[in-house]
């Protein structure tokens, strides 16, 4: 049975069949957009090549990378505090990334586009330099350092874990004030620095790009409102599916990185999930 005829949020803001999206609006600043809509990253790992792993009847995704070394997993919760998006190494846990439900997808797919390039690599980015030629005002505390957002409701920081062995890690903590001593979670973000360097600068790059991100009616979360801008888009939705479809096929046609020739095949029978928290 078709799915187009049904009414959901699965004909929504990627197809703009059932539930007709009127128009579009340029959102800032961007860790305040919303989530967006996941297929921004589903799709185009699928088109680079990724396989689906899902079990049906259940509400998450499961991804794995062509070569068999990443998972991605979304899987919704209802506590927006909560992990709804996990990328690891498959079998040596040795980095992970985590994202919150209102992470914009276009910020993790700073991230996840990187994982899928194949670019040459580049020289590591200064992410503190980064951040600072965009408005981000960087401070120091010890060792650990962290740049604020220009409206100062992001924050982005590099700790280390309280271990024997410190691992260092970038946290991204979005919060909007609602009284002069309190303030209201809207997302959180953890990755690794074990992480791959260039997904990690793909992340920092679409998290402090002062560029609006485009939305639908409903798409942005309700308690953001008096500290989002908002203006009607002149992209309409129709156009704005048309460029999502130009970015999978761009990414078909590049093809999926090259597998080495020493990459095991996968093993056999079902697909083995294990749940990171």
């Amino acid at each position: 049975m078709s799915h187009e005829r049904f009414y959901s949020r699965v004909n929504g803001p990627t197809l703009h069949r059932v539930n007709a999206v009127r128009w579009l609006n340029e959102v800032s600043p961007r860790h305040l957009a919303g989530g967006g809509d996941p297929r921004h990253v589903t799709e185009h790992l699928l088109a680079s090549g990724w396989s689906n792993h899902s079990v049906v009847g259940f509400p998450h995704v499961l991804l794995e990378s062509p070569d068999h070394h990443l998972h991605l997993t979304l899987e919704p919760e209802p506590d927006e505090r909560s992990t709804w998006w996990r990328i690891h190494p498959a079998e040596d846990p040795a980095w992970v990334a985590q994202f919150g439900g209102n992470t914009p997808v276009e910020v993790i797919a700073g991230f996840t586009d990187a994982l899928t390039s194949t670019t040459p690599q580049q020289p590591p980015t200064d992410l503190w330099r980064l951040a600072a030629g965009r408005g981000w005002a960087t401070r120091r505390a010890g060792r650990e350092r962290a740049a604020l957002s220009p409206d100062e409701t992001a924050v982005l920081a590099r700790v280390s874990s309280l271990s024997e062995t410190p691992r260092w890690r970038w946290d991204v903590e979005v919060s909007i004030p609602v009284s002069d001593t309190r303030r209201r979670w809207v997302w959180g973000a953890s990755i690794e620095e074990a992480a791959p360097a260039a997904a990690l600068a793909g992340f920092v790059d679409a998290l402090t790009d002062p560029a609006p991100l485009l939305r639908a009616e409903g798409q942005t979360t309700g308690h953001t409102f008096g500290f989002l801008n908002s203006l009607r888009s002149t992209v309409t939705p129709e156009q704005h599916r048309l460029l999502h479809l130009q970015r999978l096929q761009a990414t078909e046609h590049l093809g999926p990185p090259e597998q080495s020739p020493a990459t095991p095949p996968p093993p056999q029978g079902p697909p083995r999930h294990r749940k990171h928290r």
